[in-house]
């Protein structure tokens, strides 16, 4: 069970880096994809993790619709630090594809913008992910 749990952790930490470099850089999604084919973006090549990757590259505009209208009226997608954005696009899939429960994906979620961004509100990424249906 610890394995799995951790391979879970691995996948979603890789998958949260390319988002940020994709946010960061401003990159194309196809790119992205070439890159991870081509053995640029992850350390090894993992099948499931690739697949998992390209899922949420494939879906992003529609988590990214999902979470801009889930924000409140004074904030907006670029508002949103790039890290951040890449943690929600992420929680956002975990959830509509029922991949992790809900409860946990909001504490990875939480314990991840701690880790990354420790001054940044927590209360804000619960209530966002909370309200993913």
């Amino acid at each position: 069970m610890e394995k799995s749990i951790s391979k879970l952790k691995k996948r979603r930490r890789m998958t949260i880096q390319i988002l940020y470099r994709l946010f960061l850089l401003d990159e194309n999604v196809n790119k992205i994809k070439q890159e991870i084919l081509d053995g640029f973006q992850l350390e090894s090549f993992d099948e499931e993790i690739n697949d998992y990757i390209f899922e949420i590259l494939e879906n992003i505009y529609e988590y990214k619709e999902i979470i801009s209208n889930l924000l409140p009226e004074l904030w907006s997608w670029t508002r949103l630090p790039k890290v951040i954005q890449s943690i929600l696009i992420n929680a956002v899939y975990e959830i509509k594809k029922e991949i992790t429960p809900k409860p946990v994906v909001v504490n990875e979620s939480i314990e991840l913008t701690r880790e990354y961004l420790p001054s940044f509100d927590t209360s804000f990424i619960n209530g966002l992910i909370d309200n993913v249906k």
